[in-house]
This record gives structure tokens, C-alpha cells and sequence, in this order.
């Protein structure tokens, strides 16, 4: 066999390879076709590119640990961590019987209490009434006793005129005696001589028998005279006695009169402390005492049940029923993450790129998760070298941020372009067209997007998806629009 046999059985035999491996390829691909290609995915977020990207911890809004203010055995505890929970909600009761009967106690105090000012106010109402009636009566002896000493003082008035007068009729009856007295004198001396000259024979008998009538005359005279001057004498001691009996009488008038006065006096003094309300303010303070009692008791009968200061969620049970708790430790903790605190630390160079209320851009870095937070406060004092403590706000009514949970922060321009980002991995450039395979059931369905740009991993796309759309981000080249895939998460 000739050189160019050779050659053409080798070629022939090279077609007949080539045509049996295209064979093999074919069915290959087919075979590939039939089978599922393992991909990831990831959300599309409406989001940003460009400015500084900063690490911060999610806090909530509001985190407070709940402690009863007494110590007590827990009876009912209706929550449970991951719970959501209203301002007021019960979080869990503690025993109160013995606290009911302090209310039940304190509330019969009060009672007491009320009853007491009604007792003060009928007891001073009596008081008044008996003391007005004492001042009244003790009024009247007043006048009583001052009339005794009108009537006294005319009494010494008539007996101080009839002891003038008696004295007047002593000082004639003691004249006319003293005449009488003279005239018997005369009389008698008359009668003796004229009786010598009778015996001589000198004078009749005629003038002896009227100088003897002149001197029974004289006597009878002298007789009348001294009765007289007695009898005005004993009216003169009648009239000194009867002045004596008036100035005694005008002496207990008066005194009966001061007494009296002394008795108004009293009586009145008795009626200003009838009228005295010291008695009822004191039961009226008592009063304020006991309800304030019955205030701190019901409060504390409150207290035994205590309720969530804020809306939040459970986060932490630290006790059961049944358990024992104290003020000094926790028995839960409530935190309000509908909105959150992030805190991050800028550079001095950056800190003054942003203002209180400026927008930023939130990225949890734990799942796929883009959000927009404003900036609370900045503070102008550095923290140990670490940059100034930006405190940003972010709404999370959906609760996917959590309590401690790492977030990428990216401060961001006024003239930032937004958009929808996803990875830039998604990608798929053909051209000058720019492709994105998006999960569809379990087949990859080809979409056209138009891009802004990519930073890093990330990707912004201006037009052709939205938000929420599951975009494929490994095996994009294995990938033709309408292929079977399946989750590999």
C-alpha cells in the first residue's frame, strides 16, 4: 500500500473519530440540560452606591429591664420571650392576699377616720350649744346681781336718809328734854318756894295749888321729853342698823356681781373653746393620714401586678410562677425595636459630611437586608480615639433588625444616585446589554436591566427590577433564560 493510502485510510479514520466524539458531546449536553443547576440568590434592595461605608451595632429604641418594687412569689406570668407587648399590657402578677387585707385594713381606718370628724363636730356643736346656754345663764346672773346692788345701793340711800332724819329728831328730842328737864327744874323750885311762902302765909292757896299743877306739868313734860329722846334714839340705832344691813347687802351685791362677772367671763372663754375647731382639724388630719395609708396600700396592691412601661417584645424571662422575686433583679426585659439605634464612629475628616436628620443607608450584614436610618445626634467629643459617636435612627416595623446584630452603615451624598442594588456577581454582560437571571419557580427567567455602576460587590440597577425580586448570583454563567435550577442556600 502506497504512501497517500496511507494518508487518506488516517484521515478517514480521524473523520470517523471526530464524527462519534461530536456524537458524544451532543448527548452530553443534552444530558446537562435535563439536570438542575445549584444556584444562590439574593434579594433585591432599593439602596445606594458610593460614600464611606461604616460597622454599627443594632440597639433598640427602648430597653427596660422589669423589676417589681416589692419582693413577692410570682402567681401568673402570661408572656413569653419573642411576645410583642402593649404600654399597660399585665407582664406578670405577684400574691396578694395579705396586701388586699392592708387595703381592706386601711379602708376601715378611713372610715374610722370620717367617723371621727363627724364625733369632733357633734361634740363641739353640743359644746357651743352648752356653752352659749352657760354664758347666757351666767349673763343673767350679771344682771341679777347688778340690780341686787341698785336695789342695795337704794336701800343705803333710804336707811342713810332715815338715819339723817332720826339723827334730826334725837338732836330736837334731846332739845325738848333738855327744856322739859329745865322746865321741872323751875317747876320743882317754883313749887318748893311757893310752898314756903304758903307755909309763911306769903302766897294764897290759890297760887300754891298752880305751882303744884305747874310742876305735875313740868313733870309730865319732862316724862313725855325722855320717851321722846328714847324712842328718837332707838330710831337712830334702828336707822344705823338698818344702814349696816344695807351696806351688808350692797357688799354681797357686789361681790355676787363680780362673782357673776367672773362667771360671764368664763362662760364666754368656755364658749370660744366650744367654738374651737382644733378637735376636728386633728380628726381631719388623722383623716389625710388614714387615706394616704389607703392610697400607699392600694398602690402597693397595684404594684403587686405589673405591666409594660412600653410596646415592645419580650426579650428575656428570667423567672417562672411559682419563683420568688426581688427589686433588685430583672424578671424580664422588655425592648421596643420598632424603631432602632445604631452607633457608629466617624473619622474627623468625615464627621462634618453629616448633619443631625441627614439620610444614611443601612445593610445588615448578617442576611440580605437594605434599609434607609437618619442621624439622631453627633457628638463633638471624640471617643478614645475611636471617632465621634454617630447615634442613627432606623424604622424596623417589620422587626428584622435585631438587638446586637452587625449593620453596614454608608454615608451617603446629596447627589447619591438610587436605585435597586444586588451583587454584582447577578451580573451578566452580553455586549453592550447587561442581564440579570431572576428565580421564577425553579427556572431562571433572563431579564434586561440597566446599570448605574458597580462598587465593589455590589451593583446599582436604575431600570428593569424592583424590589423584593430574587436575583440569581452564583452559576449566572452555566444559566440560559428558562433553565432548571435549585436553591443551594
Amino acid at each position: 500500500m502506497g504512501r497517500r493510502a496511507k494518508r487518506t485510510k488516517a484521515i478517514t479514520y480521524l473523520l470517523l473519530g471526530a464524527v462519534a466524539l461530536a456524537g458524544c458531546t451532543t448527548s452530553a449536553k443534552e444530558a446537562a440540560s435535563d439536570a438542575p443547576i445549584s444556584v444562590k440568590v439574593a434579594q433585591a434592595q432599593e439602596g445606594a452606591l458610593g460614600g464611606k461605608v461604616y460597622t454599627g451595632t443594632v440597639m433598640p429604641d427602648q430597653k427596660v429591664n422589669i423589676m417589681p418594687k416589692m419582693a413577692g412569689k410570682i402567681i401568673d406570668i402570661p408572656v413569653d420571650v419573642g411576645m410583642r407587648v402593649k404600654k399597660g399590657q399585665v407582664l406578670f402578677r405577684l400574691e396578694d392576699k395579705d396586701l388586699k387585707n392592708a387595703v381592706t385594713k386601711a379602708d376601715a381606718a378611713v372610715s374610722a377616720a370620717q367617723a371621727s370628724i363627724q364625733t369632733a363636730q357633734a361634740a363641739r356643736e353640743s359644746g357651743i350649744v352648752q356653752a352659749t346656754g352657760g354664758a347666757v345663764q351666767s349673763k343673767n346672773g350679771v344682771l341679777q346681781a347688778k340690780n341686787a346692788m341698785i336695789q342695795a345701793q337704794g336701800a343705803i340711800t333710804q336707811a342713810n336718809s332715815a338715819l339723817e332724819q332720826a339723827t334730826h329728831v334725837v338732836e330736837d328730842a334731846i332739845t325738848s328734854f333738855d327744856k322739859a328737864k329745865q322746865a321741872l327744874n323751875d317747876a320743882t323750885t317754883n313749887h318748893d318756894r311757893m310752898k314756903q311762902l304758903f307755909a309763911q302765909g306769903a302766897v294764897s292757896q290759890v297760887q300754891l295749888d298752880q305751882a303744884e299743877t305747874a310742876l305735875v306739868n313740868a313733870q309730865a313734860g319732862y316724862r313725855s321729853a325722855e320717851i321722846a329722846r328714847t324712842n328718837a334714839q332707838e330710831k337712830v340705832a334702828a336707822a344705823k342698823k338698818s344702814l349696816a344691813t344695807a351696806q351688808k347687802a350692797y357688799d354681797n351685791a357686789s361681790a355676787s356681781y363680780q362673782n357673776a362677772n367672773g362667771g360671764y367671763e368664763n362662760a364666754q372663754k368656755q364658749v370660744g373653746v366650744a367654738q374651737n375647731t382644733a378637735g376636728i382639724e386633728a380628726s381631719q388630719q388623722a383623716l389625710k393620714q388614714a387615706q394616704v395609708g389607703a392610697n400607699i396600700a392600694r398602690d402597693m396592691l397595684a404594684d403587686a401586678t405589673v405591666v409594660s412601661p412600653i410596646n415592645g417584645i419580650i426579650g428575656a424571662k428570667n423567672a417562672e410562677i411559682g419563683e420568688m422575686v426581688s427589686m433588685q433583679s430583672p424578671v424580664l426585659v422588655v425592648a421596643n425595636l420598632d424603631t432602632v439605634n445604631m452607633l457608629v464612629y466617624l473619622p474627623a475628616d468625615q464627621v462634618n459630611n453629616v448633619q443631625p436628620g441627614s439620610q444614611v443607608q443601612v445593610k445588615a450584614s448578617a442576611f440580605d437586608y437594605v434599609t434607609t436610618g437618619t442621624v439622631k445626634n453627633i457628638s463633638p467629643l471624640d471617643e478614645k480615639g475611636k471617632g465621634y459617636p454617630v447615634q442613627i435612627t432606623v424604622a424596623n416595623p417589620d422587626l428584622k433588625l435585631k438587638s446586637g446584630m452587625l449593620a453596614e452603615v454608608r454615608i451617603l451624598a446629596p447627589d447619591t444616585q438610587h436605585g435597586i442594588v444586588i451583587p454584582s456577581s447577578a451580573l451578566v454582560k452580553e455586549k453592550d446589554k447587561t442581564y440579570v437571571y431572576v428565580l421564577e419557580g425553579d427556572k431562571a427567567k433572563r431579564v434586561e436591566v440597566k446599570t448605574s455602576g458597580e462598587r465593589g460587590a455590589e451593583a446599582l440597577v436604575t431600570d428593569g427590577l424592583k424590589k423584593g425580586t430574587r436575583v440569581i448570583t452564583t452559576n449566572v454563567a452555566l444559566l440560559s433564560d428558562g433553565a432548571k435550577i435549585e436553591l443551594n442556600q
